[in-house]
């Protein structure tokens, strides 16, 4: 090999003249940059699980609302069919739904007492325990079937379907 090309050659960079490393400013992340980097991260994670979380619940909200519209419809339903009897479905107090299922529900039975019995049923299956469900008679002859219920937030929600049979 010739002596004049390796004689030639500067110094590695790393090292010094003695041998010994030479620290440079581009060494790599630091422990303390590693960690803000994470929290950063953390923070983003919980704010989507946050997202995801309201989603769910509104979403829920929703599903309560389109039953209660199939509740509401089906019973102005069932008065419209009934209209000799109409005035049997109210009742004085409201229905508050209860944990366990109610009975009195037969399919092969037509009149008020029994489409009462298997709305509640359908109210039940479909409404959480706690919530209501009234029929109540208006002065200009229509009805307003009513339906409550508590949210995950425990706020009272209802919503009243006005209707003539």
């Amino acid at each position: 090999m010739n002596n004049k090309m390796t004689r030639n050659l500067p110094a590695s960079p790393l090292r010094a003249k003695s041998g010994a490393r030479i620290r440079t400013r581009s060494a790599g992340f630091t422990l303390i940059e590693i960690l803000i980097a994470m929290l950063v991260l953390a923070i983003g994670l919980m704010g989507i699980a946050a997202m995801q979380f309201r989603g769910l619940q509104y979403s829920h909200d929703a599903y309560l609302r389109s039953q209660i519209s199939v509740l509401a419809y089906s019973m102005a339903d069932r008065m419209r069919l009934n209209r000799a009897n109409v005035a049997s479905y109210t009742a004085g107090t409201p229905y508050i739904i209860p944990a366990a299922q109610p009975g009195g529900c037969t399919e092969s039975s037509v009149g008020a007492t029994n489409d009462l019995a298997c709305w509640h049923r359908e109210v039940h299956n479909a409404i959480p325990p706690g919530g209501i469900a009234n029929i109540v008679a208006e002065a200009n002859g229509g009805y307003t079937i009513v339906l409550g219920w508590s949210d995950r937030e425990r706020r009272r929600r209802q919503v009243d379907y006005t209707f003539l049979p």
